[in-house]
């Protein structure tokens, strides 16, 4: 099946999707030195970002992918279901039905970073099921969502807002009305999963649950099999990690093997595979093509820090190809900006010269977008490059430097600058982070005081020591 018909279904495609949402705080910096009150590690905070996490992550999966959600879930009344109010407005859709318990606390997970490593996660959350008032306001909301879609996810995290009633009820009408029923599940009890169309436990949940040892696709076709026969449910999609997915129907069994990825975050990668299956499922795409892109997906999103969606360019590599299009004026830039903004991005500045390219610039940009959603790459013209480095600088021409730049998968945008610093830049983009080669102090990084006002960050990075364009033309000369 061809890209542009791939990507025309996913946009008819109307998804029902109902489950845990949670608020995904990320909080960066650094741990230099232990603390002289107790043998801990002092973590000092540079950055944070908070995105949609839970079913909230699936959701802006589907919206990325294109598709025509309706969202139903729970928050309870307090400053993290506001700030989840918030996020869900900036996706640019308005298809949501929250409801508020004001006896429950909107789960919040906290993930401390440094060195591209997850050190610890706090959660604050209230477990077991909502009260029965709620439970009965949820189910009445239901009925009217389901009305014309195609597919039903459920995204259940096992946090109270998916229990028996609610599930069964749901199988129920979706199957009533002949809709296909996709679901996550955390319960450990797969009863509440029964008659659904389909199930994406990973290893270890379908291990649990089967009591197999799963270390081969012979072994997960059994698991599988004994699963769809003891719950009736039609297809189950086991996530097996660095050994891919293997998809398990009636009629036959499917395995993808993982897309080889240097794995930074393997937090939402499940939710980015339940969104990309839920979108292909009622579509009919061929088994091996849905599961090569959910592999494909999944292998991207693992690459970055933090829960992020998969767009429809990565998905299906449209960006690496049209290098001129990141290539962007201020005016354009500034628009384009504001789209993202919309949708819940955070924006990362970096800049520099950029003139013999070489491993330390990639290493330096590639580590700068692990720490954003959107990348702008701010790239001294011919001119501003003479007055930093002399008369017979740059050894590559301006617009040569800013194709090579858009050729990297981890650069966005890519703007081209006269002036000696981008301060004038960085005062119209108002990036929510920049970002600078370990090399430089914080005090020296032009900006830093304007990004902190609206407030901002700025974030120094460890570099590869000894290597410099200029290092590198020197040596050629001798």
């Amino acid at each position: 099946m061809l890209t542009n018909s791939i990507i025309n279904l996913f946009k008819k495609t109307r998804v029902f999707l109902v489950g845990d949402i949670m608020l995904d705080r990320y909080v960066f910096g650094k741990i230099n030195r232990i603390s002289p009150e107790a043998p801990v590690p002092i973590f000092l905070a540079k950055s944070s970002k908070e995105v949609l996490g839970g079913s909230g992550n699936v959701l802006s999966n589907l919206v990325a992918l294109g598709t025509k959600p309706a969202y139903l879930t729970i928050i309870g009344k307090d400053v993290p279901g506001k700030k989840i109010k918030k996020l869900l407005k900036n996706l640019g859709f308005k298809d949501y039905t929250l409801i508020i318990d004001k006896s429950r606390k909107t789960t919040v997970k906290t993930r401390y970073i440094s060195n591209s490593q997850q050190i610890i996660r706090i959660d604050e959350e209230t477990s077991g099921s909502v009260l029965k008032k709620i439970e009965n306001e949820f189910l009445k909301k239901i009925d009217n969502l389901l009305k014309n879609k195609d597919v039903i996810v459920i995204s259940d995290y096992n946090k109270g807002v998916i229990n028996k009633r609610v599930c069964e009820y749901i199988i129920k009408r979706g199957n009533s009305l002949k809709i296909p029923i996709i679901i996550d599940p955390k319960n450990k009890n797969f009863d509440i999963y029964k008659n659904s169309t389909l199930i994406t436990p990973n290893q270890l949940e379908a291990s649990r649950i089967s009591q197999m040892n799963i270390d081969s696709n012979a072994k997960t076709e059994k698991c599988g099999n004994m699963i769809m026969k003891k719950y009736n449910i039609k297809n189950v999609l086991v996530t097996r990690g660095d050994k891919g997915l293997s998809l398990i129907t009636k009629k036959a069994s499917y395995h993808s093997p993982t897309i080889s990825k240097e794995v930074y975050d393997v937090s939402g990668a499940g939710d980015t595979v339940l969104a990309l299956i839920a979108a292909s499922f009622p579509n009919k795409i061929e088994e091996t093509k849905a599961l090569t892109l959910a592999n494909k997906a999944a292998g991207k999103v693992i690459g970055r820090i933090g829960t992020s969606p998969i767009s429809l360019n990565e998905l299906f590599d449209n960006v690496p190809r049209q290098h001129y299009n990141k290539i962007f004026d201020i005016k354009l830039l500034c628009k384009k900006l504001e789209e993202d903004r919309k949708k819940g991005f955070k924006i990362g500045f970096t800049n520099g010269c950029f003139d013999v390219l070489h491993f330390g610039h990639i290493n330096c940009i590639e580590k700068s977008k692990m720490y954003c959603d959107k990348l702008v790459v701010a790239l001294n013209s011919d001119i501003s490059v003479k007055k930093l480095k002399g008369k017979n600088r740059p050894i590559n021409n301006e617009l040569y430097r800013a194709k090579i730049l858009s050729s990297l998968e981890f650069c966005d945008y890519v703007i081209i600058f006269n002036e000696k610093t981008p301060l004038s830049l960085i005062k119209k983009i108002k990036p929510d982070l920049i970002t600078k080669g370990g090399d430089y102090k914080s005090k020296k990084i032009v900006g830093e005081n304007e990004v902190k006002k609206w407030g901002g960050n700025v974030l120094t990075l460890d570099f590869v020591r000894g290597l410099s364009s200029t290092n590198i033309i020197d040596k050629l000369k001798t």
